[in-house]
């Protein structure tokens, strides 16, 4: 995988696959940096094609669409890292999908952006975040607490190992 600059959540690749008003905006948010997907968005996209019933060819254009990103692969870090993400925000009674913890989860570990248009994904500290959300609130609260399990056992931003 080649050096992912951001990672892009679900609903900003829908907006650019779909060429809407909102997917030429974040066209021009992203530039040319290497975008990554998950697979969890990979998931949910076909979800939304199975639902909607598109046939062949539709479906074809969808997956030649998303070879232009990059797929992040799944770590134990990463999922140290979601799993401490859903369990504060469940335990402050503002859960938060699966998908949404992953690629949250994959932009703080791999120390990138994550491109959204998901207010879901609002203060989750350490989570740097580009949107042309308008409403887009910035807000950071500390994990006091949770310490090292926020990152996986023994990490820190600092000292994580993406070898």
């Amino acid at each position: 995988m080649s050096s992912v600059q951001l990672i892009a959540d679900t609903n900003v690749v829908s907006y650019l696959f779909n060429k809407s008003a909102l997917g030429f905006e974040y066209a021009e948010l992203i530039d040319c940096r290497n975008v990554g997907i998950t697979a969890h968005s990979i998931a949910e996209l076909r979800t939304g094609a199975v639902i909607a019933q598109w046939g062949e060819r539709r479906l074809n254009e969808l997956l030649r669409f998303l070879e232009k990103f990059a797929h992040v692969p799944y770590t134990k870090e990463m999922a140290q890292v979601c799993g401490g993400i859903r369990g504060h925000r469940t335990r402050i009674g503002e859960p938060i999908d699966w998908p949404d913890a992953w690629a949250a989860a994959c932009a703080l570990w791999l120390d990138v952006p994550l491109v959204t248009h998901d207010r879901d994904l609002e203060g989750i500290p350490g989570l740097r975040v580009l949107t042309v959300h308008r409403e887009w609130r910035v807000r950071e609260e500390a994990f006091g607490a949770l310490g090292t399990l926020w990152l996986g056992e023994g990490s820190s931003l600092c000292e994580r190992s993406l070898a």
